[in-house]
């Protein structure tokens, strides 16, 4: 069965509102942070969904943000649907954020085009 793969940026740099907004958005408590030298870390993981984000290197002239990585077990419109209301939910915190996502194999080629949600 093929998955659907996601990326995406969060323009914050804020790792506490970018996990209320993980947490509200997944409707768990259950992330896992971690506070590491380089920035923080969250993670979570079920049956249906893996996602990885992390804060990202700075660069001068860039914002500050999170790198969201992952993957569901769902089909593109659905995952289009959850993409749509995690970005709702970065727009009514003013923070902007983009996505993408693609469908994968389970070696990790992509068998679709890639969609974006900006």
């Amino acid at each position: 069965m093929n998955k659907i793969a996601f990326y995406g940026t969060i323009y914050s740099g804020d790792y506490k509102v970018v996990a209320a907004i993980l947490k509200n958005w997944l409707k768990t408590e259950d992330l896992d942070i971690k506070i590491r030298l380089s920035g923080e870390e969250i993670v979570y993981e079920n049956e249906q969904i893996y996602l990885y984000s992390y804060n990202s290197v700075t660069v001068e002239g860039v914002p500050p943000n999170f790198l969201l990585e992952g993957n569901m077990s769902a089909t593109l419109d659905e995952v289009k649907v959850l993409l749509q209301q995690l970005w709702q939910l970065c727009q009514e915190q003013n923070i902007t954020s983009s996505f993408e996502y693609v469908e994968v194999t389970e070696d990790g080629d992509e068998v679709t085009e890639q969609f974006y949600i900006e």
